[in-house]
């Protein structure tokens, strides 16, 4: 039987294209940020510190519309989903539509989701505004920056989540495109435990 190599490479890259985006894409059409001006500061903040800690999830923080310091200690006692994402990548696209109405569907629960912006551009902060606004997202959504996506490990492909339990523990990473059934289902399953 004949080996075909770049057979097997081209399914590769067609496989990770669906699943996921390598991080290190940057089109050029998130370079420059929309030229107008978002008043509404909406739920996308910066992340201002970032601090490591093992075996635990790493604590952040940003402040809120109000100028208000929130860090993620906060969500202590729920259940988490980080998701980090980019404005650019197709499969993260196509995942945030499930993770708006989860969101909706978890804020009576004691669960919550969050979003990580990984996009790095001029003016990104209101690329990101405009991203959301535009495309529903209701949950807070926070810029990263370097310090904290090397907490988290550098995540390679996006999308990638990680599953917050209660106490504050990476329960699970997830990494590529799921379904809200998945994510709902493994959220749950948490929420039990």
């Amino acid at each position: 039987m004949k080996r075909h190599p770049n057979l097997f490479i081209s399914l590769l890259v067609a496989l990770s294209l669906f699943w996921g985006c390598a991080k290190t894409e940057t089109p050029k059409s998130t370079q420059q940020a929309s030229s107008g001006t978002i008043t509404n500061q909406g739920n996308v903040f910066e992340v201002t510190s970032v601090e490591k800690r093992s075996p635990k999830v790493p604590n952040f923080s940003w402040k809120d519309g109000s100028g208000a310091t929130v860090t993620f200690d906060q969500f202590r006692g729920k259940a988490t989903l980080i998701n980090f994402w980019a404005t650019w990548c197709g499969p993260c696209k196509k995942e945030l539509p499930d993770l708006v109405a989860l969101s909706n569907e978890l804020a009576p629960k004691n669960a919550k989701i969050l979003g990580v912006s990984v996009d790095r551009a001029p003016g990104v902060t209101d690329l990101v505004r405009s991203f959301t606004s535009e495309h529903g997202i209701t949950y807070p959504v926070l810029i990263a920056n370097d310090d904290m996506e090397d907490a988290f490990g550098n995540p390679r492909l996006i999308p990638t989540s990680y599953l917050i339990d209660s106490s504050g523990n990476i329960a699970q990473t997830i990494v590529g495109l799921h379904t809200k059934d998945f994510y709902q289902q493994a959220i749950t399953s948490l929420l039990k435990n």
